[in-house]
């Protein structure tokens, strides 16, 4: 397969290349967003991006005029389902994988994403070694609604209730109700905010 790699982390960039390139994959490496929408004018059978780099997020690029990308994965160190979730809701990405997948893995993850239907998102699970759909990769009891994910993101930012519920067109006490349910599915009562596992 013909697979672009995005990620400005060249330890990381190295070590998913070498393990593609050694199970005969034709991997091409974009350390940048420049880089990236120079090699994006190619056709390429799989994406992998890197979420949060310093010039752009990876998703980003998906929004940019570009050749058909075949299948778009996202290969990061978040580890937050909600964000994951979010980002696989607001996006073009078709799966996620995490960068902590053993790098001998990554060749079969990549192999299995092109017979993915593409109707769901998908998670990468190392313990089953298979995708399975995103919205049966979690416990349900504990991950937030379309909506409350849409507060949390928001929190995260740093606006407060009255600015979210102008931003999303929402009641206050709506806002205020998705607030208290987002606290309790993540036994959180602090105030959310944003910090580093991006």
């Amino acid at each position: 397969m013909k697979i672009l790699i995005v990620d400005d982390h060249p330890l990381v960039l190295q070590s998913i290349a070498t393990a593609l390139e050694n199970a005969g994959h034709d991997v091409t490496i974009a350390v940048n967003k420049e880089k990236a929408r120079i090699d994006l004018k190619e056709y390429y059978d799989v994406l992998l991006l890197d979420y949060n780099m310093q010039t752009c997020k990876g998703t980003d690029l998906l929004s940019e005029d570009i050749v058909n990308p075949g299948k778009a994965v996202l290969i990061s160190g978040i580890n937050d389902p909600d964000v994951i979730l979010y980002i696989l809701d607001t996006t073009a990405i078709n799966a996620f994988i995490s960068k902590q997948l053993d790098p001998d893995q990554l060749p079969l993850a990549i192999e299995q994403i092109h017979e993915l239907p593409g109707d769901f998102d998908y998670i990468w699970l190392d313990n089953r070694q298979q995708y399975v759909k995103a919205t049966e990769a979690y416990e349900k009891n504990q991950i937030l609604t379309p909506k409350e994910r849409e507060v949390f993101m928001l929190l995260r930012q740093g606006m407060l209730d009255k600015q979210i519920a102008d931003h999303l067109n929402r009641s206050i006490h709506t806002i205020r109700v998705q607030i208290r349910s987002i606290k309790r599915k993540r036994g959180s009562h602090r105030r959310l905010a944003d910090n580093d596992f991006f």
